[in-house]
This record gives structure tokens, sequence and C-alpha cells, in this order.
């Protein structure tokens, strides 16, 4: 069996955790971090993880653990399959996350299988995966433009228990089945700048507390995992639920307030998280996303009525709207308001551009992200580098573009963006990258929206099934589809008689290969004792 698991990093995760070097915990790091299954965990969780965790192999029709095991650790599984509580866990998988008492539940390891497995902490407390509150001294840093237009730069030492948090009026926030309201620019011709409106107005912190709704970083009961968690697990989930996320509004705060060249990859993913959810950020790709958090600046404007730009000013900046109104005046005499989550500024080339017209604050406390031209210009103008298109027959059937999920390089590859349903389906059983590693399950979530029956991805499946090297891809994707979309086949005809069909094909594949087998080992001369002279030469048919 070919392990899934990099060399180095099985050979680092079979050390005993005290004879690790910090080579080794970094080449463990390293690994995990590549990890999609972990890729809600932050960096200090990972660090620790690395300290923990190590590297299992075991065989199959093997008892994992039973209903009387006290829980110890949890399990990610890498290859191979096990059953839990009657259900099926395939990889890339977690389970048994418990934090003490009985299992409640036996695993069998069904087939050859290889986990990384999770000491739990030796006190029993998950609080310590949880992001810590440093008592330091943080330095601040942030522009700030006072009612004359003036910028200054802000660079304070302050007690970041104390310095004011983000606003926290969430009652003007409402989440629809549409989160992103269009995104309109009026032309150049007409402002001199982008603009992005909407008709809502909320906070920056509105937006967060729909987005996060947990105290600091996610804990290990967020870990994608197969359907073994008990009630008790449920419920502590639902406690977490409801904690409250002021904790999470000051650390983006904090991470606004970073230099671009000082903010951690952390950072960035904490900014990401919260800035995917605004208007201005809508119709962009991940990466552009990301790379846009990664330099943003900081900007806060104190008093109502401050001019931010002036008409015929020279704009080097393109503006999003955190907190606040800002007024537009333009030459005309239109007067325009925009809002949280709203854009106005440059638009991304390196030609002068001039505003025309005033923009002033509205209300006081404005606060906005800026991105300097040459950074918002580079970043956009490179989208294209970063996608590849497949055509056929002159027509672009699937969009790829290629990401990087962290500054190391460990984690890139191709993602598919956008595609026909046909090619859609076509790539169920192409090779995935080590950023789309779910995609067969995004695939089964995702389908109803765009194909009219389940039966079209059937068709193909059964195609498939009969080429030789792509059977066992079918029979996994059947397998994924059955065992976590079970309602897609109850109660519809078509459906079931595609099953049964499958099932009646994976059977004659069976048994054809046991026939394989047989007249394989008949094949060779044999005698039917050792004093008969009698020998079979020809191979023998075997009907099962």
């Amino acid at each position: 069996m070919n392990s899934p698991v990099d060399p180095g990093a099985r050979q680092a995760l079979r050390k005993k955790p005290p004879e690790r070097t910090p080579e080794d915990l970094n080449i463990i790091y390293s690994y995990l971090h590549g990890m999609e299954i972990l890729s809600n965990l932050r960096e200090h969780q990972l660090r620790l993880m690395s300290t923990r965790a190590r590297y299992e192999r075991y065989s199959g029709n093997q008892m994992l653990f039973c209903s009387e095991t006290i829980a110890r650790c949890w399990y990610i599984l890498l290859s191979g399959s096990v059953l839990v509580k009657d259900s099926m866990v395939l990889p890339p998988c977690s389970f048994g996350k418990q934090f003490g008492g009985k299992r409640g539940c036996d695993c069998l390891v069904l087939e050859p299988s290889e986990m990384i497995v999770v000491e739990n902490s030796k006190d029993n407390e998950d609080s310590i995966l949880q992001r810590e509150i440093p008592a330091r001294q943080s330095r601040r840093r942030f522009r700030k433009i006072n009612y004359k237009g003036e910028r200054q730069t802000i660079i304070d030492g302050v007690d970041i228990n104390n310095y004011l948090s983000l606003p926290a009026d969430l009652t003007k926030m409402h989440l629809t089945d549409n989160p992103h309201p269009q995104v309109t620019h009026v032309s150049s011709s007409q402002s001199g700048c982008s603009i992005a409106s909407d008709s809502g107005s909320s906070s920056l912190s509105d937006i967060y507390q729909a987005t996060e709704s947990e105290v600091g970083d996610v804990d290990l009961t967020r870990l994608p995992e197969g359907p073994v968690d008990s009630e008790d697990e449920e419920e502590e989930e639902e406690e977490i639920d409801r904690t409250d996320p002021l904790q999470g509004r000051d650390l983006v705060r904090e991470c606004l307030e970073k230099e671009p060249a000082d903010k951690t990859d952390d950072d960035v993913e904490q900014l990401l998280e919260f800035m995917h959810q605004l208007p201005a950020f809508a119709n962009m790709t991940m990466s552009v996303r990301r790379e846009l958090c990664s330099v943003m600046v900081f900007e806060v404007v104190e008093q109502a009525g401050a001019v931010i730009l002036e008409d015929g000013q020279e704009l080097d900046s393109w503006y999003v709207i955190l907190n606040g109104t800002v007024e537009i005046s333009h030459p005309d005499g239109k007067i325009e308001n925009l809002f949280m989550g709203n854009s106005f500024g440059i638009v991304p080339t390196l030609d002068k551009q001039h505003m025309h017209g005033a923009v002033r604050t509205k209300v006081d406390d404005c606060q906005f992200v800026c991105i300097a031209q040459q950074d918002y210009w580079r970043i956009l103008n490179h989208v294209e580098k970063n996608t590849h298109k497949v055509e056929e027959e002159g027509e672009i059937v699937m969009v790829h573009e290629h990401r990087e999920l962290d500054r190391s390089g460990t984690r890139k590859g191709h993602i598919v963006i956008k595609a026909t349903p046909e090619r859609l389906i076509m790539h169920l059983i192409e090779e995935h990258s080590i950023v789309d590693p779910t995609y067969i399950e995004d695939f089964l979530l995702t389908y109803r929206t765009f194909l009219e029956t389940p039966l079209d991805v059937g068709i193909k499946l059964l195609e498939w099934f009969k080429i030789d090297n792509l059977r066992d891809k079918v029979t996994r994707i059947v397998l994924l589809w059955v065992n976590n979309h079970f309602n897609d086949f109850e109660g519809d005809p078509a459906m079931t008689q595609f099953l049964e069909e499958f099932e009646r094909n994976l059977e004659d594949t069976v048994r054809l290969k046991r026939i394989c087998f047989y007249n394989s080992a008949f094949s060779l001369p044999l005698s039917k004792n050792s004093n008969s002279e009698h020998v079979l030469s020809s191979p023998v048919s075997v009907v099962a």
C-alpha cells in the first residue's frame, strides 16, 4: 500500500515526543499545516498538535478501541477505512474526538489503515487550544485623519485589553441567503474613482458576529469528522456557539493594526475570514482576497464632517469602509452615500487618477482599510496568471485557479472555480490537488443546484465502472454518496434502480476476479496425491 504520508513526516511522527528535535517538530508542523482537514486550525494549535501527534499503522479486521476504552486520544484517518457506530469512516477524516470518559462505542479497522493519533491534553482541558490573550503591551500602528483631512500615523503602546474594541451594534446586521449584494461601479468618467454601493448599513463587528460564533480560534470539535459524535459532544458544541465573540473582534482589530510586513499567516487568515462577507470583496477570488488582506492598512477618521478626499486630489489608494458612512459630493451636484462594505478610490491601473468630487465622513468613528495603488494594481492584474482555462471545441468548459494557502508554499495547487455541469461531473474521476481534496464531497453536497436529476451522475458512474482503471474511484464515489446522502436514493425509483445495477456490476466484478484467481491457481501442474501420475495441466473453470 502506497503511504500518503511524507516519509520525512512519518519518520518524525514515529519518534517519541521527548526525543523530537526542533527540526522534527517543524517537519511535523509543515505536514499538518498542509492537510486540508486541519486548515481551520491556527498556527499555535498546529504547533501544539505537533508535540502530541504520532503515526500508527493498523492491519485489517482489528479492533481499534471498544466501548469501555477511556478516551485519551483522537484519530486522523489517512488511508484505509474504519467502522464506528455502524458508520464507515473514509479518509481524509477525523474521528474519536472526546475529552475523557468511556468511548461508548466500538471501532473496527476494516482494512490496512494509516492514522495520525493525537493525544489529548493531560488535564483534559481543550482550552489550551484556544488563543490566549497575552498580558503584554501591544504596539498599535494605524493612520488617523483629523477633521482637516490631515493624515497622521499613530504608534503607541497600549494594553490590548483596554483599547477601543470594534463597534457591536449587532441588531443592524441580518444575513440572507445572498450575503453578497451585487457590487456596482461608477465609471471613472463620472466619479474619478471606483465605487461599490449597496443599500445596507452596518458595522465591522456585525459581519464578524455573523461569521464567528465562538471566542478566539476554532477548537477540535470543528474539525471535519465522520458521523460518530455523541450527544454530549453536540451539547458542548452548542454551548461553545453561544460564547461571546468580543475577543474575536479584538483579534481582528489587532491584526488590522499590524504593519503589512508584520502580519503572520494567522493574521491573514483571520482577516480573510472577516473580509469575505464584505460586498467590496464579493466578486474576487480567494487568492486575490488573501493577497489584499496581507497588504491592507487600517485607517480611522474620528469626527464626522472630515474631508477624506478633496475634489481634484490625486488618488493613491483603494478604500473599503469597515464602519460608518461617507458622502461623495459629485461635481454635478449629485450626492451619494456609501456604507460599510462599499469601496471607493482608485481603479486598478498605474495611471495618475484624480478624485472628481469630495468625500466626507457623515458620522464619527469611520474606519477603513486601504490598499496602495501599486499593490492594488499588482494583485488584480496578476489574476490571469493564476487561472487556467480548459477549452473544448473552442468553448471554455472549466476554469482552474492556482492557490497558495500559506506563504511557505507547501500548500499550493489548482482548484476548480467554475465549469459546465458536464465538466464538473467529469472532474469527479480526475486527480484533485492538495488544495481541493474534498471535491467529491463538495460536489455531492451541491450538485442539486446545477443538475436537474442525480441520475445524470449515476449514468456516468455506471459507464466509468466498466473501465478497469476507474473502477476503484467510482466505487469510492458511490460509497460516499450512499453513506452521506442516502436520501438521494430513498423513494426515487430511478436512483434505486441505479443502485441495484451498480450492485450487480460490483458482484460480477468480484466474481470475475475470483474466477481469474482460481484459474490462475489451477493452471499449475497439480498431482492428486504423491503416488498418482495424473496431472492437472489445464485450467479449471470455476462457477461461483
